[in-house]
């Protein structure tokens, strides 16, 4: 039988707890947070079913064939003012938000659009996941000195 020193043992330790961090910061930990977002927005509707149901029939109903709907907003952009200047009396009034005017997008562009949306909301859970998980981490090594 092989007797490691305590350095070796502690890197054997180490990684044998690092396929489960991975594990947990890049599968397990988004997987959740993507189904409890799931979870919230489909309560308002009443059921996941019906709330899936009405956003695909509010994205192709009467659109164009190979479109969907999109909300385009009237709003102009917004300018940018330097550090430090005034702002117009104009800019500081709260105004009320443009409503919204369907106008047909291709669904491609709405596909990447979406796609680029979740990967940035994985990539947010994946960070919060590895941050939790190293002051976590963090916590337990200065608690066992």
């Amino acid at each position: 039988m092989l007797t490691f020193s305590p350095v070796w043992h502690g890197r054997l330790r180490a990684a044998r707890g690092l396929p489960n961090l991975l594990l947990q910061t890049l599968v397990i930990h988004p997987a959740l947070l993507f189904f409890l977002l799931f979870l919230l927005m489909s309560h308002n509707a009443g059921s996941a079913g019906r709330m899936l149901l009405n956003a695909a029939e509010n994205l192709v109903r009467n659109a164009p064939p190979g479109q969907v709907w999109d909300c385009a907003s009237q709003t102009p952009p917004a300018t940018t003012l330097p550090q430090g200047a005034p702002a117009p009396e104009d800019l500081q009034t709260d105004t009320m938000p443009a409503p919204c005017i369907k106008s047909p997008l291709s669904a491609e562009a709405w596909a990447a659009r979406t796609d680029g949306t979740l990967l940035s909301l994985y990539e947010c859970g994946v960070l919060l996941s590895l941050t939790v998980s190293l002051a976590t981490w963090a916590l337990r090594r200065r608690a066992q000195g």
